[in-house]
């Protein structure tokens, strides 16, 4: 994720740096978005960005990197935006119900992402499900403090922050991948995320599932 990879050798002064690398990459998202996967992605972006294509080259990488680094930016933007409404409530079954319904409606109207998923899956599902680790990771930083307090309220038994972290994660990310007909809207998918935490207190009486 852009937030959590160093720079490219540049600007001496690394406010100066993360604006030019932050300019470069909605360059690239745009590009994608318009064009596609341009054989010359670099020129296209350094024309639109008002740089050089040396400058591209330095502050993100090849085209394979452009890629990589547009995906994870807008990936962390999803589970960011689900946080001011974790910070309002400390029920954790309603936490893992909000963040979902938030971060799964959101993607499916992100055009960027879904285009990606339409045109070039092969570029994006390992990024989501093979090759996730890093972006689990910071799920789990995201998401450990106000899930570290719900859990607390609720007595989540041997149910850790970082486990609840990561139900989130493949929950919401499986439900952006194969989206499910009886699940369109938010109250939808609202009722199929509880719907589906009744399923796994049914399956497993035992189990800590959220909230219990």
């Amino acid at each position: 994720m852009s937030s959590g990879k160093r720079l490219r050798r540049g600007p001496a002064a690394p406010d100066a740096a993360e604006r030019i690398r932050e300019r470069i990459l909605d360059a690239a998202a745009d590009v994608l978005l318009t064009e596609g996967l341009h054989l010359r992605l670099h020129a296209a972006i350094a024309e639109r960005a008002g740089v050089s294509r040396p400058t591209v080259y330095k502050y993100v990488g090849d085209q394979q990197a452009i890629h990589r680094a547009v995906l994870d930016r807008e990936l962390d933007r999803f589970f960011t935006a689900a946080l001011p409404v974790l910070r309002t409530s400390d029920d954790l079954e309603a936490h893992l119900v909000d963040a979902v319904v938030i971060v799964v409606d959101y993607a499916r109207g992100h055009a960027l992402l879904q285009k990606a998923l339409r045109d070039h899956p092969e570029l994006v599902l390992p990024a989501l499900t093979t090759e996730s680790g890093p972006l689990v990771e910071r799920v789990v930083d995201l998401f450990e403090e106000q899930l570290t307090r719900a859990l607390d309220r609720a007595d989540g038994g041997d149910l850790t922050p970082r486990a609840a972290a990561e139900w989130l994660y493949r929950i919401a990310t499986s439900l952006v991948i194969t989206p499910s007909p009886s699940a369109t809207d938010p109250d939808q998918l609202r009722r199929y995320v509880v719907d589906l935490i009744r399923l796994m207190r049914i399956a497993d009486p035992g189990a800590a599932a959220p909230g219990q």
